[in-house]
C-alpha cells in the first residue's frame, strides 16, 4: 500500500538555499571546523630543486642520508623559521654540515689546481734552464769531439807515416842483406872458378893432347877476366900467354901471366870489400828499421789512445745531445699540459661558483620567514560556508579539495 505524501510543515521551505562566505568571515556557522591543507614532501618540488642539485653534485652523503634528506629538507624549509620544530633544524643543521665540507672539497680542489699549475710553471721554467744548460754542455761536447777528431787524424797520419817508414826500412834491410849474400856468393863463386882455372894454366898442368881442355880453361880464364873488369888487352893477351908451358913463356907471357893473376886477386878483394860494406849497410839499415819499429809502435800506441779519446768524445757529444732532444720534447709538451691544467683550474673555480649560487638559494630559503601555514594554505583559494538552514538540513565548506561540513540540528529532534 502506497503512503500518502507527508504534508508539509508550517513555516518551513521545502529547499534551502546555501551561502558562499569567505572561510575567514566572522559570521561562519557553528560546526566542525573547516580542513587546513597538509603540505607533503612532494609539494613545491621544483622550488627547492636547486637544494636538490646542491645535495646530489656537491653532498658526498650516504644513500640513505641522501633519501632521509631529499625528504625531510624540502619540508622543514618550508616551514616557517621560528616556528620549526628541533628535528627539522637538526635536518638542516646536517645538510649545512654535509654544505661545509663540500665548500671544503671545493676550495681544496681550487687550491690543488693552482699548486698543480704553480709547479708546472716552476717545471717549465726549470726545464727552459736546463735546456740552456744542456745547448751549452752540447756544444762544449761539440768543440771537443772536433779537437779529438782533429787530433786522431794526425795521430792516424802519423801513425801511417810510420808504417810506410818501416816498410821501407823493412825493404831497404832485406834488399841489403840479400846484396851481401849476392856478393858473397858471387866472390865465392868467383874464387872457386878461379882456383879451378888459374893454377892448371899457370903451372901449365895440361897435356898436348888434352889441349880443348886447356881452350876451355882459358874461355873460362877470359871469363874470369872479364868479370873483373880487366882491359881487352889483357883478356887476348891471356888467352895467348896461358898456352904456352911456363918454361916457355917469354917476358910479354910472364908480365901477362902475372897481370892476369893480380886483377883475379884485386877483383876477388874488391868484392871481399863489397861484401864488407854491403855487410855494414845493411846492419845500418837493421838498425835503422828498428828504430822505426819503435817509432811506428809509439804512433800506434798514441792513435789508439786518440781513438779511445775520440769515442768517448763522441759519446759524450751525442749524449749531450740526447739531452738537448729529449728537454726540447719535454718542453713542447707543457703547452698542452698547461692548457689541461688550466683547464682544470677554471672548472674548479667554476664548480665553486655554482657551488656558491646553490647554496646562496638554499641559504635563502632557509633565513626566510614564510607566512602562516594557514594563510598560506588558504592563499588564492575560495571557502564555502552555509547559511541557517531548516532544521535536519546542513551546509559545507570546501577547501582546496578538502571537504568541511558542518551539521544543524534539525526541527523536532531530527538529525540531517
Amino acid at each position: 500500500v502506497a503512503s500518502s505524501p507527508r504534508p508539509p510543515q508550517q513555516g518551513r521551505s521545502m529547499t534551502m538555499a546555501a551561502k558562499r562566505t569567505s572561510i575567514s568571515s566572522s559570521k561562519r556557522t557553528v560546526g566542525r571546523p573547516a580542513k587546513v591543507a597538509k603540505v607533503t614532501p612532494s609539494s613545491g618540488a621544483d622550488k627547492f630543486a636547486p637544494v636538490m642539485r646542491l645535495m646530489s653534485e656537491y653532498c658526498s652523503l650516504s644513500e640513505s642520508c641522501t633519501s632521509m634528506l631529499a625528504s625531510a629538507l624540502p619540508v622543514a624549509l618550508q616551514t616557517n623559521k621560528e616556528g620549526r620544530h628541533a628535528f627539522e633544524n637538526s635536518v638542516i643543521k646536517a645538510f649545512e654540515d654535509a654544505c661545509g665540507d663540500a665548500e671544503k672539497e671545493c676550495m681544496s680542489a681550487i687550491e690543488a689546481a693552482k699548486v698543480a699549475c704553480s709547479k708546472h710553471q716552476e717545471e717549465k721554467a726549470g726545464s727552459v734552464a736546463n735546456l740552456e744548460l744542456a745547448e751549452r754542455n752540447a756544444a762544449k761536447a761539440l768543440e771537443q769531439k772536433n779537437a779529438a777528431q782533429g787530433f786522431h787524424d794526425q795521430k792516424q797520419a802519423e801513425k801511417e807515416k810510420a808504417e810506410t817508414a818501416l816498410k821501407g826500412a823493412e825493404q831497404a834491410s832485406e834488399a841489403s842483406k840479400a846484396e851481401v849474400q849476392e856478393v858473397s856468393s858471387k866472390r865465392e863463386a868467383f874464387e872457386a872458378e878461379v882456383e879451378q882455372v888459374l893454377p892448371a894454366l899457370k903451372e901449365g898442368n895440361f897435356a898436348p893432347k888434352d889441349w880443348r881442355l886447356r881452350q876451355k880453361a882459358i874461355a873460362r880464364l877470359s871469363h874470369l877476366l872479364e868479370q873483373s873488369d880487366a882491359p881487352e888487352s889483357m883478356v887476348a893477351g891471356a888467352q895467348l900467354a896461358f898456352k904456352d908451358k911456363p918454361e916457355s913463356r917469354g917476358q910479354f907471357a910472364v908480365k901477362t901471366v902475372e897481370a892476369t893473376e893480380a886483377c883475379l886477386k884485386t877483383y876477388s878483394q874488391a868484392l871481399a870489400q863489397a861484401i864488407i860494406g854491403a855487410s855494414e849497410k845493411s846492419e845500418e839499415l837493421r838498425g835503422d828499421m828498428v828504430a822505426k819499429e819503435e817509432v811506428a809502435k809509439a804512433s800506434q800506441s798514441e792513435y789508439e789512445a786518440a781513438m779511445d779519446a775520440l769515442i768517448t768524445a763522441d759519446n759524450e757529444w751525442a749524449d749531450a745531445e740526447s739531452e738537448v732532444v729529449g728537454l726540447k720534447k719535454s718542453i713542447r709538451g707543457f703547452g698542452p699540459r698547461e692548457e689541461d691544467l688550466a683547464a682544470e683550474l677554471r672548472g674548479s673555480q667554476t664548480s665553486f661558483e655554482r657551488f656558491q649560487e646553490l647554496m646562496r638559494q638554499f641559504e635563502s630559503f632557509r633565513d626566510q620567514l614564510l607566512a602562516p601555514a594557514l594563510e598560506v594554505a588558504a592563499e588564492g583559494v575560495e571557502a564555502t560556508t552555509s547559511t541557517p538552514a531548516a532544521e535536519g538540513e546542513e551546509a559545507e565548506v570546501p577547501v582546496e579539495g578538502a571537504e568541511a561540513t558542518t551539521s544543524m540540528p534539525a526541527a523536532g529532534g531530527e538529525q540531517a
